[in-house]
């Protein structure tokens, strides 16, 4: 009988881990031959006892964020197929007899990723369409509010890495993630659109739910705002959405300037109003080194 790895990387929260570990074991242990949980340095220890047999606990040696995180994980991986879970996230019921039949059904099949609920049942997404340099000019909230004009749009779908599966074929054959590029943010979105360029087929279905919440992983505050718009913009350049260069860079420009601009009227002196523009002030300076 075919089984898969899951992989999870683990940064503290060893409880929200065990409670994604005993689920898995819970509804499909029979279909899966080992967890591999890879932990980033986490600065306090993992106070549970895991099966053994099941369960191996690796720790880097130094801390290598997210995307290295996993692909320590992936790289050891055996299986031929692979789930990836971020640590937080859980399955509701059992779905890996149905992904292994999902990847049966077609061999071209490369990645599949799963839709996800919060605790209430809410769909909280798990994907997005692929990004343009028009969408980061724009900026997150104005592209948010009309995302419902998609003519401009790349319709090819991007799951989230909380939630999704490869094959280990896939994942040698495209290089796992670029953690050299994209340490933290992007590095799913990077690995979705090669997957999209490359012989293998991506496929994204609700079949599959796992509960996964989300925003545990990391604050929002500007430092992450200006490592967004960074790590976007290496994202459109590596797969050559970006042109003219020069264009580009005036107009994100013009609408981070603006956006100073709007924050310097309002005068507002909370706390984040300060986080937004301090934020803004890095970005404008940063944006002229952007490769």
């Amino acid at each position: 009988m075919e089984k898969v790895s899951v992989v999870i990387p683990v940064y503290g929260q060893w409880n929200l881990l065990k409670r994604n570990i005993d689920a898995l074991l819970k509804y499909d242990r029979d279909f899966i031959s080992e967890i591999i949980v890879v932990n980033d340095c986490s600065p306090d220890q993992n106070p549970y006892e895991f099966d053994d047999e099941i369960v191996n606990i690796i720790t880097n040696d130094t801390n290598k964020g997210y995307a290295g995180t996993v692909n320590n994980g992936l790289r050891k991986a055996k299986s031929s197929i692979i789930v990836l879970l971020d640590s937080d996230a859980y399955p509701l019921g059992k779905f890996i007899e149905k992904l292994l039949t999902m990847y049966k059904a077609n061999p071209a099949i490369g990645c599949i990723g799963f839709g996800t609920v919060d605790d209430y049942g809410n769909d909280t997404g798990n994907f997005q369409y692929e990004p343009s340099i028009l969408g980061l000019i724009a900026g997150q909230q104005l592209e948010a509010k009309f995302g419902f004009f998609r003519f401009w749009r790349n319709k090819n779908i991007l799951p989230y890495s909380c939630a999704v599966s490869f094959t280990k074929d896939c994942l040698a054959g495209i290089d796992y993630l670029d953690e050299k590029r994209f340490p933290v943010l992007e590095a799913d979105n990077d690995i979705s659109m090669r997957v999209h360029r490359s012989k293998w087929k991506l496929l994204f279905t609700r079949e599959i739910i796992i509960c996964h919440k989300g925003g545990n992983s990391y604050k929002i505050n500007y430092k992450r705002v200006v490592l967004f718009h960074e790590s976007r913009w290496k994202l459109l350049r590596k797969h050559g959405l970006i042109w003219p260069v020069f264009l580009a860079k005036f107009l994100l420009q013009l609408r981070i300037n603006m956006e100073l601009v709007i924050f310097k009227i309002l005068k507002n002196k909370n706390d984040r109003y300060l986080d937004k523009l301090e934020g803004r002030k890095i970005i404008t300076k940063s944006i002229k080194h952007y490769p």
